[in-house]
């Protein structure tokens, strides 16, 4: 059976769409082609499966104007399933579909996100709100199935959907008790991920200049997709205004494997979310990368991060907006190595044991199963 994902703002490296989705429908014998931003204009294969490279938007106009030329793509490789993962897809390519299933893949709270798109007018975000809830309602009725990454999201979609389907954003986790133990920098913090003002990473600069004036210099490694070159500018800007310039340091885009190797050789991790919108909603991805890594935490006292940072004991609470707190949690994990690594334990553990996407790849591949048998076969098959 051939499948299609679909994307165009996700790169071929995503972790969600390639390396857990994509590979795992490869690995179970599915033909899987992806759609994605990648280099070159040729297709490539990867991990088993076909990519199908597309060149990066120069804005996002022209990605939303190339949407249709991006579904007329998936329709011309003539799959079996298309599996959408960006809302200007969803539509064009259920147009093109005919009879063959489309499942569409909510990443995040697209309608908490609208609200907070700076792109936006104010005034406007409400009525693009209505806008998209009203029409996304009518798409979700053509879709077979609905693959969703948080539990807050699959509540909204089980009341217009009846097979909706929660596959978490888990790390793939491998042990290998043959490697070394990487050389990790307990000095140092760590954000990776998209770089954006509602992830507090303002925040933290502040409390990176309180812990300097307190003789305690803290590196800050940096590493993901900036919401603007501009706004990145700005924080970099910022960080020389407090002084702290030296300490902070920007990878760049990295790819999975530089970004899991970034995360091992660090020595806490950060996830400093303000509170408002889509941060309500989800579970960080980095949030469970760090826990893999065996990083202690600190994290956002909000209610989606307690559910697993606080329950597990893996890291230490602030107020996303009060610096000084970041700062004393941060002194506390430097100067007391014991707790660091309990916490950092503990998360591992709790990645190694359930919160790892072994667990989430049966559902996905339980999905696709009952997706392609016959009505009323299912069952028989699987005896």
């Amino acid at each position: 059976m051939r499948v299609c994902h679909v994307c165009s703002g996700h790169g071929a490296d995503d972790g969600r769409v390639f390396h857990r989705e994509c590979v795992a429908l490869a690995e179970a014998g599915y033909d899987v082609h992806l759609i994605a931003k990648a280099p070159g204009d040729r297709p490539y294969r990867d991990h088993g499966v076909m990519v199908h490279p597309l060149a990066e938007p120069a804005s996002r106009l022209r990605r939303l104007i190339r949407r249709t030329r991006v579904a007329r793509m998936a329709a011309r490789l003539d799959p079996d399933l298309f599996h959408v993962h960006e809302p200007e897809l969803l539509g064009p390519v259920i147009a093109r579909a005919g009879a063959r299933p489309v499942i569409w893949d909510v990443h995040e709270s697209y309608l908490d996100i609208l609200m907070n798109r700076h792109w936006i007018p104010r005034w406007l975000r409400p009525i693009a709100r209505r806008a998209w809830d009203a029409r996304e309602r009518q798409l979700v009725r053509r879709c077979a199935g609905v693959v969703v990454a948080m539990e807050p999201i699959a509540n909204r979609y089980r009341a217009i959907h009846e097979r909706v389907e929660l596959v978490a954003n888990y790390p793939e986790i491998v042990w290998d008790p043959q490697l070394p133990n990487p050389e990790r920098n307990f000095l140092a913090c760590l954000f990776t991920g998209t770089i954006a003002p509602n992830r507090g990473i303002s925040q933290v600069l502040a409390a990176l200049a309180l812990l300097k004036a307190r003789n305690l210099k803290v590196p800050l490694e940096l590493a993901g997709r900036p919401m603007t070159d501009g706004y990145l500018c700005d924080l970099l800007q910022e960080a020389d205004r407090l002084g702290i310039r030296d300490q902070v340091h920007y990878h760049g885009i990295l790819s999975k494997a530089q970004t899991i190797a970034l995360q091992q050789r660090g020595g806490i991790g950060l996830v400093p979310h303000l509170s408002g919108g889509n941060n309500e909603a989800a579970w960080p991805v980095k949030l469970f990368e760090f826990m893999a890594a065996g990083l202690p935490l600190i994290y956002s006292d909000i209610s989606r991060h307690r559910e697993i940072a606080g329950t597990l004991c893996a890291g230490i609470p602030v107020d996303p907006e009060k610096p000084e707190q970041f700062a004393c949690a941060i002194e506390q994990l430097v100067s007391n190595h014991g707790l660091a690594q309990r916490l950092g334990e503990a998360g591992m553990r709790a990645v190694r044991e359930k919160f790892n996407w072994n667990i989430e790849r049966a559902k996905l591949l339980n999905l696709y199963r009952e997706l392609f048998e016959p009505p009323g076969c299912g069952r028989a098959a699987a005896n």
